[in-house]
């Protein structure tokens, strides 16, 4: 009687861990070896950057008004790198879309390369002038410790 209640116990714990298994859901596909190095050099460099920009706030000292506006700063820098992002993106994929056609012409072809280029420098610059934007903020004292971090 024992050994029939351990059978029948055991073939119900079995049927329910192999029904579960059918509901899992199939494993991702994983990303070409290019993609996954790309990802993980952006998250090394984001964990990088945000640690050093907090090591660099707290060895600037800032004041309350100094790391007010520096949030203020960053948060308006963000929304417009979204903007500008999306717009490089779309640049992209209308490049992608005319090297797709049936009749590519070099004309379009050059235009939406220059287009990309010039979202490129749009991201460029709306980077300068936010970290000027930011060193501006800074007193003497702290610009000097600024270009110390920023050399390194």
């Amino acid at each position: 009687m024992k050994s029939k209640n351990i059978s029948v116990i055991s073939a119900v714990i079995i049927t329910l861990l192999l029904s579960s298994l059918s509901f899992a859901q199939p494993p991702a596909k994983p990303l070409p070896p290019k993609a996954q190095r790309m990802q993980m050099m952006q998250n090394t460099q984001n964990m990088h950057n945000k640690q050093s920009m907090k090591a660099m706030h707290k060895k600037l000292n800032l004041t309350d008004k100094q790391k007010a506006n520096f949030k203020k700063l960053n948060f308006a820098f963000e929304k417009q790198m979204i903007d500008l992002k999306a717009n490089l993106q779309k640049s992209v994929l209308n490049l992608k879309a005319i090297r797709a056609s049936d009749n590519i012409n070099r004309r379009n072809v050059v235009d939406a390369v220059k287009k990309i280029n010039s979202n490129k420098n749009a991201i460029a610059l709306a980077t300068a002038n936010h970290r000027m934007d930011m060193y501006e903020i800074l007193t003497p004292e702290q610009r000097k410790i600024w270009k110390k971090f920023r050399r390194s």
